[in-house]
């Protein structure tokens, strides 16, 4: 059963601002964090990939299937204002923190 979106607002960074500073200055450890707490992937080969990924810009294709996991774990239904795709890819460290925020309040 879908509930609502995300009660964690896309640009609210700085409702928590360790986990603000995280997505600011290492995003890449933040999405590693993020993949071990929603799954139990290795947080620090999750890192790894992404960073790497990051180096072409790529980092995006992984933070989008996490995100869509992270829906389907906790029933958010999407947010047309903000879906995922553009999300993930236009504003990445705000989604991270996001999705970083919205694990912690559950």
């Amino acid at each position: 059963e879908e509930r609502d979106c995300f009660s964690e607002k896309l640009f609210g960074c700085f409702d928590d601002m360790l986990i603000c500073c995280w997505g600011c200055w290492c995003p890449s450890c933040l999405f590693g964090y993020n993949a071990s707490k929603l799954d139990g992937k290795n947080g620090i080969q999750m890192c790894c990939i992404h960073y790497c990924l990051a180096q072409s810009s790529l980092c995006w294709i992984p933070q989008y299937f996490q995100r869509q996991k992270l829906r389907q774990r906790y029933g958010l239904k999407e947010d047309k204002a903000h879906s995922d795709l553009p999300a993930s890819f236009c504003h990445s460290s705000c989604a991270l923190c996001q999705e970083a925020r919205e694990m912690k309040s559950r």
